[in-house]
């Protein structure tokens, strides 16, 4: 897709403007507008109270504002201001794409994407990224098909969001993308300093970083707070000579004490918090940095930043440019974000909205040697049914005189299981979500089961929702047509027909390689809570095991409405998202009898 760069310079109170489509300087070049400065510093203080209000909303204050409408008042206000006629109608008639401004450093502070042409903001339609003159360079570093990605996370130890953050993103990333993509490390804590800093940032990737951002006038001596007041410069990083492609920055500001904040903020001077934010991101493009996303003003709620965050990472690993995933993610913020929630506005991308970190090297086969699943995975960290059959296979392999359909048949029922929990997160989560499949009002067999998964997984696709289960959409699809081999072969077991030894070393590797893509099994939890207190078993490996959902999870107010309304029933627990999903009524767990049923599925099984 081609991508328009719009070039501006300002001389006085005099915007200079050219167009480029692609590489080609398009007709409309040398346009102008007259633009006065307390134009421009009026609107920027107006997104200011507008995002201070967001802030006190997400604090608690409950009435009733529109600051959606707010600021699309302003937005197109200023775009009319702004811009001259053709260039405002060649942005309404575009379809989308990828934008790029190129802009004086006087115009720096603007926020781009909130300018609004009349139908939308320019963020729902383009892809945006901005070239501050004299800050940024071209990336040089080549796409990778692994990336990896430091995140550092409350040096200064005052910060629990950033803390939370950054364990969050750790297990998320985890999680959610393949090892063989991604190599992830967390620094934190107070004994983080300066050189072990400089040395994890070494031929690094990504930089993930959350805390005191330090600002000081001399651009190049702004950088990040550490412990006991030590500053991480700009100038330091951008002396380790391999830098990393991008930097994220969800953070708060720091200044030095002879530094008043209300003397840099205010009329008199043009300066704003937008203003200081800027200019951090501006030490580090100067140091270097080929991409920076950080924010405009500091954001309240901080569920909500590291959501905006993980959003970005899944659309990164999917083969997205930088200005692609936080399209995305803006996108998702703004789909289930409040309405006077205003972090998709907040975020924007410093650099070429075209940069792509990532790119796969092979395309998704089933090589047993991209990513291998071994038996101690399955062993210790999948759910106690398909945990505990598999080690019977296992177990029976090592017997020389075990009978080949004995050990086939605790392969089919690990199958089976796989296909029941699969089933119940999928059909319980579109419940969740008021999505209700018309098959299931009636007993089924596995055929008519995995047709429903099959109708449940479409929907997903076409309604574009998000589940608890990551992977598990991509995963059905890619393994379709071996699903429907290993449910054939399965049931032919239980039939007593075909020679289970000509599809027994088969059986086990499309299995395996299943297991392998539905990673989220292993990583996150299924548990059965025993009481509204946060008290639960973990059907997790070979023994049920007691546990409890630790009190700083229980402070998140939906997931601790979520554990008193599920209590006594059988749920998938998503750590890193802090969500519970009760299974019911299409899977539970008799504790006394340590078994699982599956009420709607016409089979049984005692593991």
């Amino acid at each position: 897709m081609d991508i328009l760069n719009i070039l501006i310079d300002r001389v006085d109170n005099v915007n200079v403007f050219n167009l480029i489509q692609g590489r080609t300087p398009g007709r409309d070049t040398h346009l102008h507008t007259r633009v006065d400065q307390d134009l421009i510093q009026e609107f920027l203080d107006e997104l200011e109270r507008i995002a201070h209000l967001s802030n006190q909303v997400q604090g608690g204050l409950t009435y009733d504002l529109n600051l959606s409408r707010r600021l699309r008042n302003a937005g197109q206000t200023f775009f009319d201001q702004f811009f001259p006629d053709p260039i405002q109608e060649k942005l309404r008639a575009s379809e989308g794409g990828f934008l790029f401004f190129h802009v004086d450093q006087t115009l720096a502070s603007l926020p781009w994407e909130l300018l609004y042409e009349g139908t939308c903001f320019l963020a729902d339609k383009f892809a945006i990224g901005k070239n501050i003159a004299g800050f940024w360079s071209e990336s040089q570093r080549a796409e990778r098909d692994r990336l990896r990605v430091l995140i550092i996370a409350d040096p200064t130890e005052d910060l629990d969001w950033a803390r939370q953050e950054g364990e969050g993103l750790l297990e998320s990333l985890n999680a959610d993308v393949s090892s063989d993509r991604i190599d992830v490390e967390l620094l934190t804590g107070p004994r983080l300093g300066k050189l072990e800093l400089l040395e994890a940032i070494r031929n690094r990737d990504i930089i993930h970083y959350a805390g005191h951002l330090h600002y000081d006038p001399r651009q190049k001596e702004s950088g990040w707070l550490l412990p006991e007041g030590k500053i991480l410069r700009a100038r330091e990083i951008e002396k380790m000579g391999s830098l990393p492609g991008l930097v994220f920055s969800n953070s708060c500001m720091s200044m030095p004490d002879h530094l008043r904040r209300q003397e840099l903020i205010g009329e008199e001077n043009g300066a704003n918090e937008g203003k200081l934010f800027n200019h951090l991101a501006g030490a580090f493009l100067r140091a270097g940095i080929a991409s920076y996303i950080g924010t405009s003003w500091e954001i309240r709620d901080s569920d909500h930043t590291f959501e905006f965050a993980l959003q970005f990472y899944r659309s990164l690993f999917e083969e997205r440019s930088v200005g692609e995933a936080m399209f995305d993610a803006r996108k998702h913020a703004r789909q289930q974000f409040p309405i006077n929630d205003l972090t998709w506005a907040a975020y924007n991308l410093h650099g070429n909205p075209l940069t792509r970190i990532f790119r796969s090297g092979n395309r998704r086969t089933f090589d047993a040697s991209r990513n291998i699943l071994t038996s101690r995975k399955i062993l210790q960290q999948y759910p106690y049914p398909i945990s505990r059959l598999y080690k019977r296979f296992l177990d029976l392999q090592d017997e020389p005189d075990s009978d080949s359909r004995i050990m086939l048949s605790s392969l089919s029922r690990c199958f089976f299981h796989t296909l029941g929990i699969c089933g119940s997160i999928l059909f319980s989560n579109l419940e969740s979500l008021k999505i209700r499949l018309p098959g299931l009002d009636h007993t089924l067999d596995f055929n008519a089961w995995t047709n429903e998964i099959y109708e449940g997984l479409n929907k997903v696709h076409s309604l574009g929702v998000e589940l608890t289960a990551p992977g598990l959409v991509e995963s059905f699809f890619l393994h379709r047509d071996n699903i429907e081999k290993l449910l054939k072969w399965s049931q032919s077991l239980s039939e007593e027909a075909g020679a289970p030894d000509a599809y027994m070393v088969t059986f086990q590797y499309l299995f395996d390689n299943l297991l392998t893509d539905l990673s989220f099994l292993g990583r996150y939890r299924m548990v059965y809570l025993k009481d509204g207190m946060g008290d639960a078993l973990e059907l997790r490996g070979q023994q049920l095991t007691e546990m409890r959902i630790l009190p700083s999870q229980m402070e998140n107010v939906q997931l601790s409405r979520s554990i008193m309304k599920s209590a006594g029933q059988l749920c998938f627990f998503n750590t890193s998202r802090r969500s519970l999903l009760s299974l019911s009524p299409y899977m539970r767990f008799d504790p006394s009898e340590r078994a699982l049923q599956y009420p709607l599925l016409s089979w049984s099984d005692e593991v």
